[in-house]
């Protein structure tokens, strides 16, 4: 990789060729990715890329144009720039437009695995093998296994703009899941599940291999239970996807669009009194933390619900400006190639104090969901309503007593969130869309409709 310095030095060129009534900001990236995928103890496919790029904003008069290019000859850059002007001039014209000003923030610790650059391909693959290995020998019921993937990357990024702004900072992160095909008689499972950190020493390929079977084999027999109310534990994976509905919802921009239940609400509960709803950026080891945002703005640690009540949206500069606010370092971007819009960093739940066992047991008879079929389709963060399929295990007293599938859980999201009665401290971070902590999750009463 190139140092994090000629990367800065890059995106300080581009933001210099300002003219004297605009501003240009430079957003340059240089990535090193990896990705295998392992079948029936072969290599199925493998790919190494190293995308490298540069995307510039233009304001000028209100209008903000956006381009973005891989030629970072000075010619190149020279050719970005201007198409990034000729594109503000077509733009409409937005009050809100800005670019975020200079500031100073605290950098981040542990975003680089400083073994990650010395691991070697042949490793990586043997990696990926091993979690199809153990997948397989989890037990004799695991037929197949569908896929098993290890990925990683290494990247830099680089802001610069013609307001003062300057900063760049390196991470590293690693990523596996296996998908388990686990078969009894006529009958057929998936169970699937995943691992992440900064490096593959951080991965556990035998403890992967072993839940994601595991997963499969819990619902195995699974029949559908009569419809009634009764409390719903989500798992942690489950937590997370809701959490991920909630999030697009969440924004500034959203409630500015007319998009989001929770317009209108600040000040307001909207929750049970025992939750409290956190974005940060910052959080130790979870994927969506970094030093600043896609803007240059720093990240921090935001109440969006505090004790139940609704006290933040989440900002990017635009969005924070229409009402006369600060941003909330929650711009994001999907690379050079994407211009800034607001969105979650990593939000969870903080834990209400009892451990993943103890919620199960408070909860007495429920069900334990550990799969959400059709969340695009039933999941609606603008009406808030929540109609989804559910795969998981009937609970007494905390313990499984029968698998349970093909169910429909509902509940208005509001109704949801103000029937959250614990949270447990087993938070695992889902990168899915978003970096979103899940965590053990009792609602107190949910609709479930089965036979």
């Amino acid at each position: 990789m190139s140092d994090d310095r000629s990367l800065l030095d890059l995106a300080l060129r581009i933001a210099a060729r300002a003219s004297e009534r605009e501003d240009v900001e430079a957003y340059v990236t240089h990535a090193r990715n990896f990705n295998v995928k392992v079948y029936d103890g072969e290599v199925e496919s493998l790919s190494s890329a190293e995308p490298r790029g540069a995307g510039v904003r233009v304001l000028a008069g209100g209008r903000v144009g956006f381009a973005y290019s891989t030629d970072l000859s000075e010619t190149g850059l020279d050719e970005l720039v201007a198409r990034g002007r000729d594109n503000a001039r077509h733009a409409d014209p937005d009050d809100a437009a800005g670019l975020a000003e200079r500031a100073d923030g605290d950098s981040l610790a542990d975003l680089v695995d400083d073994a990650h650059a010395g691991v070697a391909v042949e490793r990586k693959v043997e990696f990926a093998l091993d979690v199809e290995r153990a997948t397989r020998g989890a037990d004799r019921r695991v037929r197949g296994v569908e896929e098993s993937v290890y990925a990683d990357s290494d990247t830099e990024v680089a802001i610069a703009s013609s307001t003062g702004l300057a900063g760049s900072y390196r991470r590293t992160d690693a990523w596996c899941y296996s998908i388990a095909l686990v078969t009894e008689g006529d009958e057929t499972q998936v169970g699937f599940d995943f691992e992440l950190g900064r490096g593959l020493g951080a991965l556990d390929a035998a403890a992967l291999g072993r839940r994601a079977a595991e997963r499969g084999l819990r619902v195995l027999g699974a029949r559908k239970i009569p419809s009634t109310r009764l409390p719903v534990v989500f798992d942690p994976y489950v937590a997370g996807q809701f959490l991920g509905v909630l999030g697009s919802a969440l924004t500034g921009e959203a409630v500015q669009k007319g998009r989001s239940l929770f317009a209108g609400r600040l000040g307001e509960p909207v929750a049970s009194e025992t939750l409290t709803l956190v974005d940060d950026g910052r959080a130790p080891g979870a994927p969506g933390s970094a030093p600043w945002d896609g803007e240059g703005v720093p990240t921090q640690r935001t109440e969006v619900v505090r004790d139940g009540v609704l006290h933040s949206y989440l900002y990017d500069v635009r969005s924070a400006r229409r009402e006369g606010r600060a941003s909330t370092g929650n711009a994001a971007r999907a690379g050079f190639s994407s211009p800034p819009h607001p969105a979650p960093t990593n939000l969870a739940f903080d834990p209400t104090g009892q451990s993943a066992d103890d919620v199960m047991r408070s909860a007495g008879r429920a069900l334990l969901v550990q799969d959400f079929h059709g969340v695009h389709s039933g999941a609606n963060p603008v009406s808030g309503d929540f109609s989804v399929g559910a795969t998981g295990m009937l609970l007494e007293d905390g313990a499984p007593t029968r698998p349970v599938r093909e169910v429909t859980i509902a509940a208005p999201m509001l109704d949801v969130l103000a029937g959250i009665v614990a949270v447990a401290d087993d938070r695992r971070w889902l990168p899915f869309g978003g970096s979103y902590g899940g965590a053990t999750t009792l609602v107190a009463e949910m609709t479930v409709a089965g036979e």
